[in-house]
């Protein structure tokens, strides 16, 4: 065998030597990179899944907050930029469900024959609604435009949180009863367990959770209306890559 022979095998060996090395190396860096990519997965969805047990805890005291009345509670929990512009008189005024812009949509409405625009002052001056027959009634959290709805508990339905943990949509089920409209039912106290979907939004704020964007009453029949928006550009929710944690992963937390 010639020499030029020789050394064109030799080459020949050598390139399927580099190539079987390359493939090699290139399978390791591959493998390797799964390898990353899955224990980086765990570790967001590890830490996703404690933020969803202190959403769960949150959404509960949230709950139980506005099944009681306890204003001081709802309010703590509201967004700081909607406490900004937003005391909890006011949020009590409306029943839960002051707008965060009422004002300046007053003032563009103000030329509307009959419209009230309630100042501060009077707000605080009238803590409690009159009735028909001129007797103070204490303001409740409204869940609804119907008013014959009550609200006894709730269950978890699901958690979705931003893969960034800045963002959270939190569903619960809430049980209680719904009470026929005595107009209605000609004066007969009709009432009958209910249930009703309703989502939370939650955006993290300087470590700690707090109720933003929107806020959605429960279903009337199968209608759920947005009520308000507060200070967002909404931008963050748009591109936001939502994670839905199991509720059965949260120990002692699915059913409050």
């Amino acid at each position: 065998m010639g020499k030029n022979m020789k050394k064109v095998i030799n080459t020949t060996y050598s390139l399927k030597s580099i190539y079987l090395v390359n493939a090699v190396i290139i399978g390791i860096i591959f493998l390797v990179g799964m390898v990353t990519s899955v224990q980086a997965e765990e570790i967001i969805e590890s830490q996703l899944i404690e933020e969803a047990r202190v959403l769960a805890e949150k959404e509960a005291n949230f709950v139980s907050a506005r099944i009681k009345n306890d204003w001081e509670k709802i309010y703590d929990v509201q967004h700081p930029n909607f406490r900004k512009k937003i005391s909890m008189d006011e949020i009590r005024f409306f029943e839960g469900w002051a707008p965060y812009d009422y004002r300046e949509q007053a003032k563009i409405n103000a030329h509307i024959s009959g419209f009230f625009k309630p100042t501060v002052a009077y707000i605080k001056k009238n803590p409690n609604k009159i009735d028909p027959l001129g007797f103070p009634v204490t303001r409740k959290y409204h869940w609804s435009k119907n008013p014959f709805i009550t609200i006894k508990g709730h269950s978890l339905e699901n958690i979705s949180i931003s893969k960034d943990g800045k963002y959270a949509k939190v569903k619960v089920i809430l049980e209680g009863t719904d009470r026929v409209n005595p107009v209605i039912s000609r004066g007969l106290q009709l009432a009958y367990d209910s249930k009703h979907s309703l989502t939370d939004y939650w955006e993290k704020v300087d470590g700690s959770w707090f109720i933003t964007l929107l806020s959605k009453p429960v279903f009337i029949s199968g209608v759920s209306l947005l009520n308000y928006f507060i200070p967002n550009d909404k931008s963050g929710w748009g591109k936001a890559n939502f994670v839905e944690i199991d509720p059965k992963n949260l120990t002692g937390s699915a059913k409050k």
